[in-house]
């Protein structure tokens, strides 16, 4: 309970969890450990399903759109589910069985009927949220895990592992880039997720540093806040941004800042 602290509810799982959820409407989307991802009424905790895949932890958070449910697992495979049911409707890998190339600490971005992921691979790839089909995939730029989208959807955003932000078209039949900017941090591979919020991007590092980034390409600030990797962003409703770091330090933006 938000107000008190009372436990309202608890779930047992069968192995550690250390997923991301997604909450959608009434629902939590998690993973219940390995090889386990599920459907949890937020009211009571009642698991709807539970679909069980074998091993591997889904440790990003998924995405729900078009009655679909996907997310990457560290056992090489994206997973497409239906939302009423947890059935299966289609799977993907990238063709390797090298499971530290699996996107298992990605967040799917799902734009006009298409997925876009990144993952330890260093390739970008689009596919067919209807049937899983590759529309394009590159390795153009040494892109990894990190990604997110504009606020108008007309771009998805992905951080490279030299400190770079690149947006590409969502609605290209090919990859297209759009525009690329260097936060001036080089060497990087920390997974925290895009935000973006009013129109500007934010990104964050494995040293502490945080950058904002316009819609159309230009830096607006790259400061260092801690001395350790981000864990994620989040915007509350009253449009300030949180940011988390590994070392246990909590910082919070009020109104975007450009300088």
């Amino acid at each position: 309970d938000a107000a008190t602290g009372r436990r309202l509810w608890r779930i047992a799982a069968k192995t550690p969890v250390i997923g991301d959820g997604l909450v959608a409407g009434d629902w939590l989307y998690m993973g219940l450990g390995s090889g386990s991802m599920a459907k949890i009424e937020l009211r009571t905790g009642r698991i709807a399903w539970e679909f069980r895949f074998g091993e591997g932890q889904p440790q990003g958070r998924p995405a729900v759109a078009g009655g679909r449910v996907v997310f990457g697992a560290w056992d090489t495979n994206l997973y497409c589910l239906d939302e009423a049911t947890g059935e299966r409707l289609w799977s993907w890998n990238n063709g390797s069985p090298q499971k530290l190339y699996s996107p298992g600490h990605i967040v799917p971005r799902i734009v006009g009927g298409r997925i876009f992921i990144v993952a330890p691979d260093r390739c970008m790839t689009a596919l067919d949220l209807a049937t899983g089909r590759e529309i394009w995939r590159v390795k153009r730029r040494k892109v990894r895990e990190t990604t997110g989208v504009s606020a108008d959807g007309s771009a998805v955003y992905a951080k490279t592992m030299d400190g770079e932000l690149l947006a590409v078209a969502t609605d290209a039949d090919c990859y297209t880039e759009l525009w690329t900017v260097d936060a001036g941090w080089g060497y990087d591979h920390n997974p925290c997720p895009v935000e973006v919020r009013e129109g500007v991007a934010y990104m964050a590092n494995r040293t502490g540093c945080v950058a904002s980034v316009s819609g159309d390409g230009r830096l607006f600030w790259a400061e260092k806040f801690a001395s350790s990797a981000a864990n994620d962003f989040f915007v509350d409703a009253d449009n300030r941004l949180w940011v988390t770091f590994i070392e246990g330090k909590i910082f919070c933006l009020g109104d975007p800042v450009v300088r």
